[in-house]
């Protein structure tokens, strides 16, 4: 036999369940608002380089050894990006990847979207017979390093 107040207080039971339970199932299938979709980070195509020049003269007949280059960076994106560049080169051996030094007002070389960045560079540094002089510098490899903002 069927108790009516049971049944009755099992009703009550299930709608105060319901009550507290849609919010949350509400919170959890919600769908994503526009906002969040343009908040996402795009995936980037990989900057490029081309070597438009590379020498290195070990003595320029002033005493001094000199290297100077010219990369293009080129951003296939259609977004801008900022970041910073870094040459790799063999030099009599030793591979080295300098690190450069950036201005403090704004750390970041830019490079516009669909566009180009060619970094330029021309040193003179004076021979030191004590240290040993560099015979030859030898490109290896460019890479555009982007900035994590």
């Amino acid at each position: 036999m069927i108790n009516c107040n049971e049944l009755f207080t099992n009703k009550t039971n299930l709608k105060t369940k319901i009550f507290f339970l849609l919010p949350f199932l509400l919170m959890f299938f919600a769908c994503s608002s526009d906002n969040d979709a343009k908040q996402e980070k795009e995936t980037l195509k990989a900057i490029t380089y081309e070597v438009l020049l590379f020498e290195y003269t070990p003595d320029t007949g002033n005493n001094t050894s000199r290297l100077r280059y010219e990369i293009k960076f080129t951003n296939p994106n259609n977004v801008a990006v900022k970041g910073n560049y870094k040459i790799t080169y063999n030099a009599d051996g030793l591979i080295l990847t300098p690190i450069r030094r950036v201005p403090n007002d704004d750390p970041y070389d830019k490079i516009g979207a669909n566009s180009f960045y060619t970094a330029s560079y021309d040193v003179e540094t004076a021979l030191n017979p004590t240290l040993g002089t560099i015979k030859s510098i030898k490109f290896l490899s460019a890479e555009f390093v982007l900035a994590d903002l």
